[in-house]
């Protein structure tokens, strides 16, 4: 019998710790005396809020909290998990992977892990590949975790408009845990993912980076911290984002306004309106995250969808777009049956 995954639930985390943007300009006066023009960020992202971890909360412990949560509501034992997936921007360490710390504070053995790495895609290819792994009879429960500590990659040394520039975008950044269970199901039940569809433009990888760390720049510290050109980045979301959506919905035959849920990764709230406008996706469709969370990476898409969940928005045949644009370039967009 052919099967594929079916999102059974999701869960989320978000550290207890709240940044107004206020804090963020008030920040950057104390440490360099720059002061940020009043309302700036709010004007220009939306971004309200954010959350910042404690000192020793950590990607896995974000991760494991938002998984617990998934868990407990599949109503499934955690021993059940034949295949667990850490995808996140974020890491605990270099080496192992950050999956294997994930698994051992949910006790979990017998099972496989992995870590899936692919800038705010990160969640999005996690859960094509453990879709992948269902369809092909390799995993019939796995968990997709996200814990991201992007907080930690904020350079607070802004001294002039020319600094913030390729600054700003960090300044809306926020950390979050989300997770969400797979099982694998039938296919005739005519649930669960039903197309996945992903791009990925090479030439664009310069327009956000976080450099250090690899065989380029080692552990060098002033390589460390995240830089964008955001009006490129826009420019290339706005061109290339809803070609990807469009190929996600001829695959299944919907319409935009098909579509009962969007959850999209969220860097600015009006990036979100103007990718969907260009859609043709009403706008009440999309569950927003960004005002009161701020740029989660890889975990503003599982986020946004727990929100739905929450909201009670997620009904048993929903038709759901889950709907990226990363760091690299890269594209994404899953259509799947709640």
């Amino acid at each position: 019998m052919p099967f594929r995954a079916g999102l059974v639930s999701v869960g989320s985390a978000l550290p207890e710790q709240v940044i107004t943007t206020a804090d963020i300009s008030r920040r950057i006066c104390e440490t360099t005396g720059f002061q940020i023009t009043n309302g700036l960020i709010d004007r220009l992202t939306g971004v309200r809020s954010r959350r910042y971890r404690a000192e020793d909360e950590q990607s896995s412990d974000l991760a494991w909290r938002a998984a617990i949560q998934a868990i407990d509501r599949a109503e499934i034992d955690k021993d059940e998990l034949d295949l667990i997936i850490f995808a996140a921007i974020s890491q605990d360490i270099t080496e192992p992977a950050t999956a294997n710390i994930l698994q051992e504070k949910l006790g979990v053995s017998n099972t496989q892990v992995i870590d899936v790495k692919n800038a705010c895609n990160s969640f999005l290819n996690g859960l094509d590949v453990a879709d992948s792994y269902m369809r092909t009879g390799k995993s019939r429960c796995a968990l997709v975790a996200c814990g991201e500590t992007l907080s930690v990659g904020i350079d607070w040394r802004i001294r002039s408009n020319d600094e913030l520039k390729p600054r700003i975008a960090s300044l809306t950044l926020g950390d979050a845990g989300a997770a969400a269970v797979l099982k694998a199901i039938p296919k005739e039940e005519g649930r669960g993912i039903l197309g996945t569809r992903f791009h990925s433009y090479g030439e664009k990888w310069r327009l956000a980076t976080v450099l250090s760390g690899g065989s380029m720049h080692r552990m060098e510290p002033e390589y460390s911290y995240f830089l964008s050109q955001s009006a490129s980045l826009r420019e290339a979301a706005y061109q290339l984002v809803p070609e990807v959506v469009q190929e996600a919905l001829d695959a299944t035959g919907w319409k935009p306004t098909d579509l009962d849920v969007v959850c999209g990764h969220q860097v600015t709230k009006e990036l979100v309106h103007g990718i969907s406008e260009a859609c043709g996706i009403p706008l009440e469709r999309n569950a927003i995250t960004v005002t009161d969370c701020g740029n989660t990476g890889a975990a503003s898409i599982p986020l946004t969808l727990a929100r739905a969940y929450d909201e009670g928005r997620l009904k048993r045949g929903s038709k759901v777009m889950l709907v990226g644009g990363a760091a690299g370039f890269s594209t994404g967009a899953i259509s799947l049956i709640w």
